[in-house]
């Protein structure tokens, strides 16, 4: 009997083949879940009967892809386009390959060469007529995440934000968390909990806030958040919404929650964010909510995922890149971090390693997924702006004033009351 060597989205497949050949669930549900078609799933089905776990393995393992384009055949068409075939639109450029060179290949594989060459810049899409979208026929495929800022407290506290976490096939509130306001660790904080409450959702729909995307400099949607980082380790789809109105469902949420939570937490006289979470996590008020505005699935079942083999505490923090210093020190946030003698790994100087600062502030430093050991040993000395230097020496040179003010005058009061002597040959009278 030889192991059989599997990927987790594999072993996912197969959680799935096994539901889906006891029955559990159908077709069409299992293609939903693994996002393919049905007709996909019935191919691979085949498999598994009569194979067993190797079916689920990909055939194409190691191989390279038979339908890629040749490599020769891309370089004549880049060396075109920068030079006879300069200002080509992607659809011409192949037409004119089939046509003058005999190469066959799509439009929109054209394209995508083009845009990674820098030979073509992808225009705007036009406005699609939209229409309204059904719900997911099962919880935990789609949940819906937003943050209200409001008034909760109505003047007892400072503002701050509700972070909700809905499901998108029932209308249940899955998570609810009162945070200060919207930020990275507001928001990882948060999924992190509804994570290990719930497990993994197949995806989440959000907004284009500064979590969950970055907006400028960023046109063709290749850099990534902390946030959206940290979803693609975990397997999850972050799907971003282009309006308020499609996500109308946690929308309405939020507006509900300003109108019938904010009159529970005066009644329950709430006055700070750790009694508000108090109250929404621990107690009755999300099972009532649900009670009343929830709706049944149109198919029973849970396509939240395992978390067991995810650590969790790793995955969820911020990640920023340092250069080691000829010292071997690295400067994160104005603090100077001596890494020790004694490695894990050889370490040498213009290395660059990665600083992880968890979400409960400590900080971990890792290459090569190895962790270094290291010890902060100061702070820098910050450059001073024009600003602040003529500031500086204006208060400094104020003290001196002032401390020659009161010299003097404890000198006056001295001399007046005979303390001193005049003969200045002597020390005292």
């Amino acid at each position: 009997m030889r192991n059989l060597i599997m990927s987790k989205k594999e072993r996912e497949q197969l959680k799935i083949f096994e539901k889906l050949v006891s029955g559990e669930i159908t077709q069409v549900s299992a293609a939903q879940l693994l996002k393919v078609t049905p007709r996909w799933v019935r191919k691979k089905l085949k498999r598994y009967k009569k194979y067993g776990d190797v079916g689920i393995v990909h055939k194409s393992r190691g191989k390279p892809s038979a339908k890629r384009w040749d490599a020769s055949e891309k370089a004549l068409a880049i060396n075109l386009l920068k030079s006879e075939w300069q200002g080509f639109g992607p659809t011409f450029v192949s037409e004119k390959l089939k046509e003058f060179k005999n190469i066959t290949v799509s439009n929109e594989t054209v394209r995508q060469m083009m845009i990674a060459n820098c030979l073509w810049i992808p225009g705007r899409r036009k406005q699609q007529n939209r229409k309204r979208r059904d719900r997911k026929l099962m919880k935990g495929m789609l949940v819906q995440l937003d943050g209200s800022p409001h008034d909760w407290f109505e003047g007892r506290a400072p503002k701050c934000t509700l972070l909700v976490f809905i499901d998108d096939a029932t209308s249940e509130i899955l998570w609810l968390e009162f945070v200060e306001s919207e930020s990275f660790n507001g928001v990882a904080g948060a999924t992190k909990k509804y994570i290990e409450s719930h497990g993994r959702p197949i995806s989440f729909y959000v907004d284009y806030g500064a979590v969950f995307s970055v907006n400028l400099n960023n046109p063709e949607r290749e850099k990534t958040t902390q946030f959206e980082y940290i979803m693609k380790k975990l397997d999850i789809d972050i799907i971003h919404a282009s309006s308020p109105q499609a996500k109308g469902r946690v929308e309405r949420c939020n507006k509900t929650m300003q109108d019938r939570l904010v009159k529970e937490m005066r009644l329950a006289e709430i006055a700070s964010i750790e009694e508000a979470n108090r109250f929404v996590q621990n107690g009755d008020f999300i099972a009532n909510h649900n009670a009343k505005f929830a709706v049944p699935p149109a198919q029973d079942g849970n396509a939240h995922r395992s978390v067991l083999e995810y650590d969790l505490y790793k995955i969820f923090c911020s990640r920023e890149e340092r250069v080691i210093t000829n010292d071997f020190t690295i400067s994160y946030k104005g603090k100077i971090i001596q890494l020790t003698k004694r490695q894990p790994t050889i370490i040498r100087p213009k290395n660059r390693v990665t600083i992880c600062e968890h979400l409960d502030g400590k900080i971990t430093i890792g290459i090569r997924n190895r962790q270094l050991s290291f010890k902060e040993i100061g702070m820098r000395k910050r450059k001073l702006s024009p600003v602040d230097y003529v500031s500086q020496e204006r208060n400094n040179l104020q003290e001196k004033v002032t401390q020659q003010s009161h010299f003097e005058e404890n000198f006056n009061d001295l001399n007046q009351s005979g303390f001193i002597c005049k003969n200045r040959n002597f020390s005292c009278c």
